[in-house]
This record gives structure tokens, C-alpha cells and sequence, in this order.
């Protein structure tokens, strides 16, 4: 059998998730992780203070909050393969035009609106959707290897993007940026189709010969999906307890990444060696993305994510304490694999709870919801380090609010609805 034949044989869904892959590689360490190698150059170069430039941060998660509910809307309409090809454009062309950032209001403009609105449409609910459309049983795993592909970015391209600032400067690296997107995320757009049933093909790769009893010849069930109205999903306690829990969680997203490397300064850790620390920690979430991953198929989702929760903010509050590299190698190892098992198991799970019909458009409902911890964490930190001279108050309140958001995860329990 020739190697054409064996590549006609696999499933199409396995070339979405590559595409899906590539794409979540280059956004998260060319976006999510990325900018955060930017924060101290923009900071240092205009004499701006620490909340100002975090500011623009949240004004980012303020619009991709606002953005969510119209995003998840135009997915479900128009399928997310269109959706996604924009978002790639604009993402590139927003990093491209960082470079007349010269007042804290084209920082806004630029990052918290061009770079903001091509990410929340190409990525933030784009890509998770399409592998929720094209996995049922095996979408515990499938968002398993979907989620590796962020942390390897992250931690491949946060060190490229820090050498980048030292030969070329900020300007130049958020250009070469800007590039990367069209170059490798076009392509990889290309590749992708809305759902199996497009293609003539099942969820998981199943044959329509699987739904037939070879015994009786009546159809016979293979998988099952919520089939929720968004108005019953709406109005139920698991909807509630879930974004509860998510919205909590969003505190500590941005900001622990945000503010990690000017902590680590501040507490007499040179630049280069903070930058190679974290990607450290998004080295660290690559295999508990793929531990949490598996063992989200054999633990109840819940519990799990409670679990990733509590133990994210005892990473924390070692961070906020650390006053020498072995605490910040602990945080590293705690946070870290806790940090990257919850992303796959939360994704999979809001895919249980809502199915493929609604997913999109509830992901994007609960998007304003969740823009409350992205806005206010970022700036807080901020805020709180201005005045205190230290993080270390912020890092504590953040890990009290991770464990919160472990209590609430382990109270949404669905059966169904």
C-alpha cells in the first residue's frame, strides 16, 4: 500500500486538528505568551508606568469580552473556517502596525484592538470549535494534543521572540511577527472544513456502517450530544456554576503571565534569565497538558479541574514568597503542569456540557463573563505594584481566587442539565 493510500485512509479530522494545531502554536507564542516579552521595552523605551502598559492588556480582554458574544454568533452562521481565515489577517496585520505605537492611546488602538479582534476571531473560540465539531469520544484527547501545541509555542518562541528584542529591537520583532501569522497561518486555514458531516463523513472518524446492528440491521447509537436549546443552557445551574468558576479562573490567566517576568526582575532576577524562566513554565504545562489530557477520559472533568485549580494557586503562593531561584523553579514545576492540564480538560468539558450545536455560540456567550478577571487582574497587578513596590500582594489574592475557582468547578455536575 503506497503512501497516498495510507494518507487517504486517515480520518480528515486528524488534518483539522493539525491545521488547528499550528495555528494554536503560532498564536500562543506569538500572542498569548509572546507579548509579554514586549511589556518591559514598550515600558522602558516611553517611561510609561506599569499599569498604563497593562492597561492595554485589558483593554484587549475587555473588547475580545464584548467581541465573544458576536463572534460565537458568526461561527455558528457562517461556520468557523471563514471566521478563522479573518482572524489570521488581522492578527498579522495588527502586529505589523505596532510599529507606530508612539502614545499610550495607539497602544490601545493597535494591540487592544486590531491584534484583539483578529485573535478573538481566528483563535479565542475558532479553533476549539472546529475540534469539538469534528471529535465526540476522542474530544478529551483530541483538545489534549490541541493544547500542547500552546505550551510548545510558548515555550519555543517566547526565548526566539527575546533574542529577537536584543539583534533587532520591538519594532522589528512585532513586523517579523505580524509576518509569521500570514506566512504559517493562511496554509494552515486552508486545511480546515466546518465539520465531518461537510465532508460526508461522522464525528470521530466512525463509519456510517458502525451505526448499523450487523444482527438486526436497525440503526443503533454510536455517540451522544446535549441536544440543549442556548435558552434552557441559559437558564440552568450548571451554566452558572460553570461560568462562576471560569470567570474566576480568568484572574489569573493574563495576568501571572503578564507580570512574571517584571516579579522576577523585581526580586533581583536578571531579564534574560526571567524570560528563559518563563518559558520554563510554559515548558512545564506541556506534559501536564497531555497528563490531564488522559486522564480527563478516566477522572470525572470536574474534580479534575478542581483539583488544577487549588494546586495553580499553591504555585502562586510560592511565587508571591519566592525570594530565590529554587522557589521560582517550584512555581515553575507546580504551576506550570497544573496551568496546562486544566486548558484541555476545561475545553473538552464545556464541550460535554454544551455539545457541537451550541458550543460557539455559548463559548462566546460567556466571553463578557470571563472578560471581568482579564480586564481587572492585569491592571490590578499593576495598580498594587505601583504602590507597593512588590507583586507580592496581588500573586496572593490571585491563588485565593484560584481556589475559588476550584470549589466552583467541583460543584458543576451535569446529567444532563
Amino acid at each position: 500500500m503506497g503512501l497516498k493510500t495510507k494518507l487517504d485512509n486517515v480520518y480528515y479530522g486528524y488534518w483539522v486538528l493539525l491545521g488547528a494545531f499550528l495555528l494554536h502554536f503560532l498564536d500562543s507564542g506569538l500572542y498569548f505568551y509572546g507579548f509579554s516579552v514586549f511589556y518591559t521595552p514598550i515600558r522602558d523605551e516611553f517611561g510609561w508606568s506599569a499599569a498604563v502598559v497593562a492597561g492595554a492588556i485589558s483593554f484587549s480582554r475587555l473588547e475580545g469580552g464584548i467581541e465573544g458574544p458576536i463572534v460565537g454568533y458568526l461561527i455558528k452562521r457562517f461556520g468557523p473556517r471563514k471566521i478563522i481565515a479573518i482572524g489570521v489577517v488581522l492578527t498579522g496585520l495588527g502586529y505589523m502596525a505596532m510599529i507606530y505605537v508612539d502614545s499610550p492611546l495607539m497602544l490601545y488602538l493597535v494591540y487592544g484592538g486590531v491584534l484583539s479582534i483578529g485573535y478573538n476571531m481566528g483563535f479565542t473560540h475558532g479553533l476549539s470549535t472546529l475540534i469539538t465539531n469534528w471529535f465526540i469520544k476522542k474530544r478529551t484527547r483530541a483538545m489534549s494534543l490541541y493544547a500542547l501545541a500552546a505550551g510548545i509555542g510558548g515555550a519555543l518562541v517566547v526565548p526566539l521572540i527575546s533574542k529577537s528584542m536584543v539583534l533587532y529591537g520591538w519594532r522589528t520583532t512585532a513586523v517579523l511577527c505580524g509576518l509569521a501569522f500570514w506566512v504559517v497561518g493562511l496554509p494552515a486555514a486552508y486545511l480546515f472544513r466546518n465539520s465531518p458531516e461537510e465532508m460526508g463523513l461522522l464525528p470521530d472518524g466512525v463509519s456510517s456502517g458502525d451505526y448499523i446492528n450487523p444482527d438486526t440491521g436497525e440503526s443503533k447509537v454510536v455517540v451522544t450530544e446535549p441536544e440543549l436549546s442556548t435558552k434552557d443552557a441559559l437558564k440552568s445551574v450548571t451554566f452558572r456554576r460553570l461560568l462562576l468558576a471560569e470567570s474566576l479562573r480568568t484572574f489569573l490567566l493574563g495576568s501571572i503571565v503578564l507580570h512574571q517576568i517584571p516579579h522576577l526582575v523585581n526580586i533581583g532576577i536578571g531579564a534574560d534569565t526571567a524570560g528563559g524562566i518563563l518559558g520554563m513554565m510554559i515548558f512545564a504545562s506541556i506534559p501536564g497538558r497531555a497528563l490531564f489530557g488522559f486522564l480527563g477520559d478516566k477522572i470525572t472533568k470536574n474534580k479534575l479541574l478542581a483539583a488544577t485549580m487549588i494546586i495553580q494557586g499553591i504555585g502562586v503562593l510560592i511565587l508571591a514568597f519566592a525570594n530565590n531561584i529554587i522557589h521560582v523553579y517550584a512555581f515553575v514545576l507546580i504551576y506550570g503542569l497544573t496551568y496546562g492540564g486544566c486548558i484541555p480538560v476545561l475545553m473538552a468539558f464545556r464541550g460535554d456540557i454544551f455539545g457541537r450545536k451550541n458550543f460557539a455560540q455559548m463559548s462566546g456567550i460567556m466571553s463578557p463573563f470571563r472578560m471581568i478577571g482579564n480586564v481587572v487582574g492585569p491592571v490590578l497587578a499593576g495598580y498594587l505594584f505601583d504602590v507597593t513596590g512588590s507583586y507580592r500582594v496581588a500573586f496572593i489574592a490571585f491563588a485565593a481566587l484560584a481556589a475559588m475557582s476550584g470549589i466552583s468547578f467541583y460543584f458543576v455536575k451535569y446529567d444532563h442539565l
